[in-house]
């Protein structure tokens, strides 16, 4: 069975967060991925009056299940000078993201880690204060890469509920960056992955790293799937365009993985 695809909120522009439930309820998305940092809705910021309005509109029309913070890994390095700040930060966005109902936290890794930088990575529990999950976001090729997976482990390892993003577009990147991926490389990342996003930034899902996420997908991982629309037109009636052509390449393509 294919699993459904939601929507991440950062492919429409203009809307608060309650018109982006609307919206998509309208259109029979079933899940929203919500923005929430600085850059997006700002949920840490939120009074608790907002927060509980937005999570009953959430029960009446699609769930909120992940939210997705600004902060990187390596701001999480206890000598850090950022470090009382970003943990500061999340445990407010887990709380709001609690509030709202979602399962899942996103953070940022920008750039590979060392293993001695990713052994010094010291995350918040998310799940023992709020409940939730803490998914990091491979955000370079070179974390693509059989040197960079012991960095991965570590920093996944080292915390109770913490696990990976895996973005399509990013897959794509590191294809194109390093001229081949290795399938051993991508099994193991989607294995560790509770959430894909299948990322078209104008170009489609057509590429070689697209097809390849995938067909890991299909061999037996069980993951949460949204769409995210990085291109031009950032209007709702563009992205749904964008939404429903997705849906239907993730539902050819697996059935022919």
């Amino acid at each position: 069975m294919t699993p459904p695809v939601g929507l991440y909120s950062i492919g429409i522009r203009g809307l608060d967060v309650a018109e982006v439930l609307t919206f998509a309820a309208a259109n029979q998305v079933p899940f929203v991925h919500l923005r929430g940092g600085p850059r997006g809705y700002d949920l840490a910021r939120r009074d608790d009056l907002t927060l509980s309005r937005w999570a009953r509109h959430a029960r009446a029309s699609v769930p909120i299940t992940l939210v997705t913070a600004d902060l990187d890994i390596t701001h999480f390095q206890p000598t850090s000078p950022s470090y009382r700040h970003a943990c500061t930060e999340l445990d407010r966005l887990g709380r709001a993201s609690a509030l709202l109902g979602a399962h899942a936290v996103r953070l940022l890794a920008r750039h590979p880690a060392r293993d001695a930088v990713a052994g010094t990575v010291t995350l918040p529990d998310l799940q023992k204060r709020h409940g939730l999950a803490v998914l990091v976001e491979l955000h370079d090729p070179g974390w693509f890469t059989p040197g960079a997976l012991i960095a991965v482990r570590t920093v996944c390892d080292n915390h109770a509920g913490v696990g990976l993003l895996i973005d399509s577009g990013q897959v794509h990147e590191a294809w194109s960056t390093l001229g081949a991926l290795d399938g051993l490389v991508v099994a193991e990342l989607v294995a560790r992955a509770s959430v894909v996003h299948l990322c078209d930034n104008g170009c489609g899902l057509g590429g070689t790293g697209h097809h390849t996420l995938a067909a890991a997908t299909a061999a037996g991982s069980a993951v949460e799937v949204g769409f995210e629309w990085t291109g031009p037109d950032r209007s709702p009636a563009g992205c749904m365009a964008r939404y429903h052509a997705a849906v239907c390449w993730w539902q050819h393509t697996r059935d022919a993985s």
